[in-house]
């Protein structure tokens, strides 16, 4: 079975995009579609989150400007993960998004629960509270607190730069999330070591680590992550543009499948690295990393 054959099978078969951040999560098509004079031109790869960073600041928050700019980026996230018939979507809702919105977050909390409501019948969409680690930790405390009552959210991400950031004043809002029944997720270990993962883990004890590729470099990490059932969501074609590891076949993920990990795959932002879930698992196996087999079980790992 060649490449082809298994992008036209797992075209035609559910999937689930569980690392995408919502306001990024839409197709380049979909959104010259919507802003047919935007005339962005978007990088081939990034220099790190940093050169990502700048893009996105440069670039794209020059279109996204107001609230209605938000809610078409979001719908077009929505609308992509259905075109590629991914029928569970757990996406970020950037908190800071609060910004658009006149700071009122209790809009924000108003878009998403609309926007469950409008694709409920094409869609499992499943929003995450996504938090970015320079957020004013006051504002996590206030209007994330409201966000994780509200009801309307799935889990919370951590996300933002991974070397150099103090995760300890995040623990106790961690733990207001899991007792209000919510699943927790942190990026960490695309760009930062082995140790990071391991102390992530001791901090926050997550369901699910956003990249965590570097814990190939530590047995004991790949132990620890395994023996706590902590889920890998991987977005290889992130990985490789942003340089975090240089083509696929050189990707950790099949030495984290053998470890016996959990993964799964995902398009991270769709709008920058223009690579949909069954574009993931077809180049995957273009590159002979995975049988067709054990792509179905990545697959299936999402659900």
């Amino acid at each position: 079975m060649d490449a082809n054959d298994i992008r036209e099978i797992f075209f035609k078969l559910p999937k689930a995009d569980v690392h995408n951040h919502l306001h990024l999560g839409g197709s380049q098509q979909k959104f010259i579609d919507r802003y047919p004079e935007a005339n962005l031109n978007f990088p081939k790869s990034y220099n790190g989150l940093t050169g990502m960073i700048d893009f996105i600041y440069g670039h794209l928050n020059t279109i996204m400007v107001t609230g209605k700019d938000v809610v078409n980026f979001m719908e077009i996230a929505i609308e992509s993960a259905i075109e590629d018939n991914v029928t569970l979507l757990e996406a970020s809702v950037d908190l800071n998004l609060a910004r658009f919105f006149n700071n009122s977050i209790d809009q924000v909390i108003d878009v998403t629960r609309s926007l469950k409501e409008k694709y409920k019948s094409q869609i499992e969409f499943k929003p995450d509270l996504g938090v970015n680690k320079d957020l004013e930790i006051e504002k996590v405390y206030s209007n994330g607190v409201k966000c994780i009552e509200s009801g309307v959210f799935n889990a919370v991400d951590l996300y933002g730069q991974e070397v150099g950031k103090d995760l300890n004043p995040f623990v106790r809002f961690y733990d207001m999330a899991k007792d209000l029944g919510l699943k927790t997720k942190v990026h960490i270990g695309e760009f930062s070591n082995y140790e990071s993962i391991d102390y992530s883990i001791k901090l926050f004890n997550p369901d699910e680590l956003q990249h965590g590729i570097r814990a190939v470099d530590s047995e004991a990490t790949m132990d620890l992550i395994a023996k706590n059932n902590i889920r890998l969501n991987i977005c290889p074609t992130s990985n490789v543009l942003l340089g975090a590891v240089s083509d696929l076949k050189e990707h950790p993920l099949r030495q984290l499948f053998d470890h016996g990990i959990k993964l799964t795959i995902n398009t991270d932002d769709l709008i920058l690295f223009d690579a949909t879930v069954t574009n993931e698992f077809e180049k995957l196996a273009a590159a002979n990393v995975f049988s067709f087999e054990e792509l179905d079980t990545i697959r299936k790992n999402a659900f």
